[in-house]
């Protein structure tokens, strides 16, 4: 079994997250590590200037020697900077004793040596991590003497300042040793205040991506789905948004205010809504195109059975010798009706726009009257009139250009559409308008005529505008009549008719 891809969403999510991830990372060690470079020299400096300060107040409270002190305030002075700093306060004397302490590490304490044995000896500063250089400074603990003294001293600030000066002679000095790490949870927070204010961002980011790409890519996967639906043949199948469930599809007509409000919306839903019409368009021509092989079936099987019926009856006896000639011209009449039914069934309009047009100028009246004989047997059978009301107003012959065959397809398409839906015994009538550069042919009859609503669609392919009137007509007749009207250059209107009140076809044809 194959696996599936991902989703659209499942991809837009995963790239945006990544690129915005790369940008936070790459923020976040950057600002990262000048917060923690401007806060590291800082502290340093922080601590460098409390132990200067320190060795000041330090030298005035000594005596001459450096050795001890001559007050007591000073350790007044020391606690406050202890508080302060955070940081173990060591007060060296000449002798190298560190004769007052706020602390010492653990670790540290094995490593020192004593000035004496009696318990309150001091301990003794180590000649490698003394102030030699008789300057102030505050250097990580592995950067000074203090490396084999102080337990991980990369983690250790050191500052020292000396106690006065004397030459080169060593007199003393204020050591402050402070762990840089964060020893407590607050302490971590504010070391790491911008690498947790990145990932806050980043998460609180993640999370409105995950909203927007829901929202942006949430249609465009229902969009996928509903196609490949309509791909496996489910024409129903519509692109549904929002909670409602709303499907959206452009306005039947394109009125000022439905169109200008189609253009405010975003493009994927101007998109949703014109494949949700272009589905329900694809599945009205399947009805369509069914209900017109229903319909076509039916008009062939009436002949066909007709036909094999009377001939059937002709051989065995069932119809008489006499009357042989009455039933071979209906069995020539259904041939012809069925090779007219054939021949529509197979035009289309490639076809048709494949021949040349071969225009000619003839005799518009005579014309008509032509076409009008070969409707006699129809309008016998029916016993419908049809009457010719043409235009008289032009002198001598209505001369008129365009190719004769063609346009006598319109025409028979056209009146045989009237006669068809005309009630027995009606009335089809044919009337001509000589206009400057035009003449207008005008079908009217007097039948059901053709409702409001089915007007704007009687000339599309397989339409049938009342399916109440008969099974009759492939729905291909007046299709054929606009095509062959529109390769003329001319115009084919459909109506009613308000003298018979029926339907009315009007169609125009050039003057030369």
């Amino acid at each position: 079994m194959k696996r599936r891809g991902l989703s659209i969403y499942a991809r837009t999510l995963l790239n945006i997250s990544a690129a915005i991830f790369a940008v936070f990372l790459i923020l976040a060690l950057v600002y990262g590590t000048v917060y923690n470079v401007s806060t590291s020299n800082q502290r340093q400096e922080e601590l460098r200037r409390y132990a200067q300060e320190l060795a000041i107040l330090t030298e005035r409270r000594m005596d001459v020697a450096h050795t001890t002190f001559v007050t007591g305030d000073i350790t007044g002075y020391i606690s406050f900077a202890t508080r302060s700093t955070g940081a173990y306060v060591w007060v060296v004397n000449s002798e190298n004793e560190i004769i007052y302490n706020t602390g010492i590490p653990s670790d540290t304490i094995g490593k020192l040596e004593r000035s004496g044995d009696g318990v309150r000896a001091d301990f003794i500063l180590p000649e490698v991590a003394r102030n030699t250089g008789h300057v102030a400074y505050c250097h990580r603990g592995s950067q000074t003497g203090f490396y084999h003294l102080l337990p991980n001293p990369t983690i250790w600030l050191v500052a020292s300042a000396p106690i006065g000066t004397r030459g080169d002679l060593y007199t003393g000095e204020v050591i402050l040793l402070r762990r840089h790490s964060p020893d407590t949870f607050s302490a971590w927070l504010v070391d790491n205040n911008v690498h947790i204010s990145f990932a806050l961002a980043y998460i609180v980011s993640l999370a409105i991506i995950i909203w927007l790409s829901r929202n942006i890519t949430n249609p465009i996967s229902v969009l996928a789905k509903t196609a490949d639906s309509v791909y496996r043949g489910d024409l129903t199948a519509r692109v549904q948004l929002g909670k409602d469930r709303k499907t959206l599809t452009l306005p039947d007509h394109d009125s000022d205010r439905s169109a200008e409000s189609v253009m405010r919306e975003d493009d994927l839903t101007r998109l949703v809504r014109t494949f949700n019409t272009l589905i329900a368009k694809f599945e009205m021509r399947e009805n369509e195109h069914r209900e017109f092989l229903g319909n076509v079936s039916h008009d062939l099987r009436t002949p066909v059975t007709s036909i094999s019926g009377f001939i059937e009856g002709m051989r065995d006896g069932t119809i008489s010798q006499d009357k042989f000639e009455y039933y071979l011209d209906i069995i020539k009449a259904e041939a012809d009706r069925l090779e007219e039914l054939i021949n529509t069934l197979f035009e289309q309009t490639d076809q048709m726009e494949s021949q040349e047009l071969k225009q000619t100028v003839f005799n518009l009246h005579e014309w008509i009257n032509r076409v009008q004989i070969s409707f006699e047997p129809m309008l016998r059978e029916k016993k419908i009139h049809l009457l010719l009301n043409l235009d008289k107003s032009v002198k001598g012959e209505l001369k008129t250009i365009g190719d004769v065959g063609q346009l006598t397809r319109v025409l028979n398409n056209v009146v045989s559409n009237a006669i068809r839906f005309a009630p027995r015994g009606g009335l089809v009538t044919i009337s001509t308008k000589a206009e400057e550069r035009y003449v207008c042919v005008i079908v009217e009859d007097n039948g059901p005529g053709i409702g409001e609503r089915d007007i704007p669609y009687v000339f599309d392919r397989f339409y049938k505008a009342d399916k109440s009137r008969g099974q009759e007509g492939s729905g291909l007749g007046l299709y054929i009549a606009r095509a062959l009207i529109n390769r003329h250059g001319q115009t084919i209107e459909a109506g009613s008719s308000l003298e018979l009140g029926g339907a009315k076809i009007t169609f125009t044809i050039a003057r030369p």
